[in-house]
């Protein structure tokens, strides 16, 4: 049991009592909040932000800033575990498919898409100016 405690694979966070050979999780493991909650809190706020109704879900605006927030999420996940190919492949598509919106919103309405793009932080290219 020490050997195994003791490796690269236990995670440190977990404590070991000698005395009642009980395995204990730190009060900080604990009280962290997880990633993928505090993701889907984000992605909330940033579609109330960007809804240009009551009862939207499909304008651009509202795709954009739901799948800027993924992307980021995702970008620091695939940083973190370069051999995640499924993950990868899905940050593509998120990326794609954010693309094809804004060239949407572009051909529409620039100024929108010119808002939303420095409010968001999205680079653009001079040509889409």
């Amino acid at each position: 049991m020490e050997a195994f405690i003791n490796s690269p694979l236990f995670p440190q966070k977990y404590h070991i009592n000698n005395q009642n050979r009980k395995i204990s999780i730190s009060v900080k493991a604990q009280l962290q909040t997880p990633q993928p909650y505090i993701n889907s809190k984000r992605i909330k706020e940033v579609r109330e932000k960007y809804r240009v109704h009551e009862k939207d879900t499909g304008s651009p605006e509202y795709q954009i800033a739901a799948l800027t927030v993924r992307i980021e999420y995702m970008t620091v996940h695939v940083k973190k575990n370069p051999k995640d190919y499924a993950s990868t492949r899905g940050l593509i598509a998120m990326v794609s498919a954010r693309k094809k919106l804004l060239s949407y919103l572009r051909a529409q309405n620039k100024d929108r898409f010119l808002k939303l793009c420095v409010n968001l932080k999205i680079r653009i290219q001079k040509s889409q100016l």
